[in-house]
């Protein structure tokens, strides 16, 4: 993944949700995405956000979308302007409420100045979360979390919509594609996990994996396979197929 604010985002919310994580200062080798030091040796991360391709005749949705990021990145910008601190941002919109290229800058002003009056959040798993009166009615759900280091931030728009279904095929296709890394990977790490992230405010449409999915067991030349939600943050081992003996 290129995005570095991104990657520690997920860490530190893969963190969060497996306390075995080690707490150690990562490396950034690419790949893996980081290799963190411990007492048991050198674990290598690598993520990888799920996207599924977009439906046929999805283009309102994807101008929606496109409007949403609009209002985000200006709402964020504005916000700083304001002398609001680096945080971690979702923004939900209401799905009933018609967007336009008319109100960019009127709704995103006001989203800014709802999270600049915001108490500020006390730990990545406990978020503030704007109740309605103190958001603006465009929105359904304001959630803010802290940055990690004071500078670190990044804002998000939900990608509401129709939720499709991750498939064990589409799981099983995404770790077959980063095996291609593993190589260079291992020769970084004694450890290597590969960690698939389901992140409901990435320009993707909206998706959710199948309770099959979460059962199945892959082929994985990874030593673990994780399925991380870290807007909650959790995370769920999957089953790797080992060779029969």
């Amino acid at each position: 993944m290129p995005d570095k604010a991104l990657e520690n985002y997920y860490l530190q919310a893969l963190r969060e949700a497996l306390p075995e994580v080690p707490q150690g200062e990562p490396a950034c080798p690419e790949p893996p995405d980081f290799v963190i030091p411990s007492h048991k040796g050198r674990l290598g991360i690598e993520f990888t956000e799920v996207h599924l391709p977009p439906q046929p005749g999805s283009r309102p949705h994807q101008e929606r979308q496109s409007l949403k990021e609009r209002i985000v990145a200006l709402a964020e910008r504005t916000h700083h302007e304001l002398g609001g601190p680096a945080l971690y941002v979702g923004i939900y919109f209401n799905e009933h409420v018609q967007l336009s290229k008319a109100n960019i800058h009127r709704l995103a002003h006001a989203i800014a100045e709802s999270v600049l009056c915001a108490p500020m959040p006390r730990s990545i798993n406990e978020p503030v979360e704007l109740p309605w009166g103190l958001r603006p009615e465009a929105t359904w759900g304001i959630q803010i979390h802290p940055s990690i280091d004071g500078k670190d931030k990044l804002w998000h728009a939900d990608a509401g919509g129709m939720v499709a279904d991750i498939t064990s095929e589409h799981v099983g296709a995404l770790v077959q594609r980063k095996a291609r890394t593993v190589s260079l990977a291992r020769s970084r790490c004694d450890e290597l996990w590969l960690v698939l992230v389901n992140n409901p405010f990435s320009r993707a449409a909206p998706a959710e994996i199948t309770p099959e999915a979460l059962s199945a067991a892959y082929e994985a030349a990874f030593d673990r396979l994780i399925w991380l939600l870290p807007h909650v943050p959790r995370a769920h081992t999957l089953e790797i197929a080992r060779p029969a003996a």
